[in-house]
């Protein structure tokens, strides 16, 4: 089985040349998009000179008024299925459990969620429990995940973009 190099990226809200600069600098096999910065991403996109050589999963996040992209999605990665949503729709500001209940319910191994900003991993050392990771935000701290897959196994990290 083959590694995979995951970007995940969300809330955006406007900082489009530190999106600029992950989807020209980064590689990778796929990217997911968590929301609140879709109009964003499709002026990034189409400002580079060719098309990104990956996917781009993407959802919409609460502020991405006149989006018709899902709420959610499902992807398989390596062997890992990950559950993907912005997270506004689960109150991830208040709990976790929703979420972790809504990726469980889906045969999901990782939740992929942003809406509070803040870079956070949960469950990743409980077997049985789906992992809980969050990039971050774009604009308020520049940084966005980097998830590496290798038969079934994840190794998450947290990048910075460079100021």
């Amino acid at each position: 089985m083959s590694e995979s190099r995951l970007l995940v990226v969300s809330d955006v809200h406007g900082r489009l040349p530190a999106l600029r600069w992950v989807l020209k600098n980064e590689t990778a096999s796929a990217m997911f998009f968590l929301g609140d910065g879709l109009y964003d991403l499709d002026g990034a996109v189409n400002l580079l000179p060719q098309p990104l050589p990956y996917p781009v999963y993407r959802v919409r996040g609460n502020c991405d008024i006149g989006f018709a992209d899902p709420a959610e999605g499902l992807a398989p990665f390596g062997g890992v299925l990950f559950f993907y949503t912005h997270g506004h729709l689960y109150g991830v500001k208040s709990e976790y459990d929703r979420l972790a209940e809504t990726a469980e319910a889906r045969g999901a191994d990782v939740a992929l969620f942003g809406h509070t900003h803040h870079r956070t991993l949960v469950n990743a050392d409980i077997p049985g429990a789906p992992t809980l990771f969050n990039p971050g935000s774009l604009r308020d701290e520049g940084v966005y995940g980097v998830i590496t897959v290798e038969n079934g196994v994840c190794r998450y990290e947290w990048k910075r973009v460079p100021r």
